[in-house]
């Protein structure tokens, strides 16, 4: 029987060997950043409000619609009220956000449009517009450069007065900055009229070796620039001009906005501020550069030597 039973009993057989597999290691998969591009905002449609038909109005138009291409129109204003009128209208009820206003009548003309941006220039006083939404580019002559230009022409100047219009204060404390970066005192009198212009002109103590005029249609008139340039080169002083026009009267260089700079200043502006609800920065921004041209015969009589790097511009050539 025992025999029998361990025959019948299953047989018990050695359970096989579990093996454990081995751990996989996989490497962190490494994924490349990816940084975002910033995205230029879509250029805009611009539309170019020149006061009138005047040389220095144009080539800013013109440079400023080369750039802009198709999505510039220009507009200039006719100077007849009821023609103005119609045109101011439209440019009010139209889609177009950014207008570029050249010259006090265009700026006059739109300086109220509350949901338009104002970008304007060839603008003296700015101190009568202030807005989130109109801001400016300066149309005056970079003192940066005049006082360095000044410097290397006379290294020996060290007094210059100004004979100004009022509302100029951010300009003129710019420029005393600029004059003293170069050892030069600027002296400013500020006058309301062409008479004060003379007066005060007149009045310039004799140790000042220069004045520089501005081109400021409010104090100046044709007989107070021949008058007091008369007067300045009888005293031997040197006087810096806006016009190469002047250099005839006694002018020793003058110097005059660049243009295209005034174009860069104002697309930058307009870039800066497209698809925003203000325009961005300091009111008014200034231009660093300018033209300039010397009048050799007056660096003769002051015994003056035109350096080399500024000899491409005697006689405003």
């Amino acid at each position: 029987m025992l025999g029998l039973l361990f025959a019948c009993a299953p047989s018990v057989k050695d359970k096989p060997e579990v093996k454990t597999p081995e751990p996989v290691i996989t490497k962190p998969v490494v994924v490349d950043k990816v940084i975002p591009v910033p995205v230029e905002p879509e250029q805009q449609d611009v539309l170019i409000l020149l006061s009138s038909s005047s040389v220095a109005f144009q080539k800013i138009g013109q440079y400023l619609t080369r750039e802009l291409g198709d999505h510039a129109v220009q507009i200039t204003l006719s100077g007849l009220p009821a023609q103005d009128k119609a045109v101011i209208r439209d440019i009010q009820n139209s889609s177009t956000i950014q207008v570029v206003a050249v010259g006090s009548k265009a700026l006059d003309a739109v300086k109220n449009f509350k949901s338009k941006q104002i970008i304007y220039t060839q603008i003296l006083n700015h101190n009568k517009v202030t807005a989130d939404n109109i801001k400016g580019v300066s149309s005056l002559p970079s003192p940066e450069k005049l006082f360095k230009d000044w410097k290397k022409l006379s290294p020996s100047l060290t007094k210059v007065a100004v004979v100004a219009g009022n509302n100029l204060d951010l300009y003129l404390k710019r420029a005393k900055k600029a004059a003293k970066s170069q050892g030069i005192e600027l002296i400013v009198e500020v006058v309301k009229s062409d008479k004060g212009f003379i007066y005060k002109s007149k009045k310039i103590k004799s140790d000042v070796g220069g004045q520089w005029i501005l081109p400021d249609n409010r104090i100046l008139s044709g007989k107070a620039l021949k008058e007091v340039m008369a007067y300045a080169s009888r005293r031997g002083r040197q006087i810096v001009v806006f016009s190469p026009k002047l250099l005839s009267f006694g002018g020793f260089f003058y110097v005059t906005p660049d243009a295209e700079a005034i174009a860069s200043g104002v697309l930058q502006r307009l870039r800066e501020s497209a698809g925003k609800t203000s325009i961005l920065g300091e009111s008014v921004l200034p231009v660093m550069n300018h033209t300039m041209g010397i009048n050799q015969n007056i660096a003769k009589q002051f015994n003056l030597v035109i350096p080399p790097e500024y000899r491409k511009y005697v006689n405003g050539k």
